[in-house]
């Protein structure tokens, strides 16, 4: 897996984390004027390695 740092159409940062056959598997839910904003919400996604996972409850 990889992650992609780009600049959106508007001029913003967004990521994408690409898994090894170069498809998405999560983007960016924002996008960040600052590069190092973008920069530390990749690291946040990184650090989640270990979040617990819940499942929602249908409607």
């Amino acid at each position: 897996m990889y992650f992609i740092l780009f600049k959106d159409t508007a001029g913003y940062w967004r990521w994408t984390l690409k898994a090894s056959n170069h498809e998405p598997i999560a983007v960016s839910s924002e996008s960040y004027v600052r590069k190092t904003d973008a920069e530390y919400g990749i690291s946040l996604t990184k650090s989640a390695h270990n979040a617990p996972v819940h499942e929602a409850n249908a409607a």
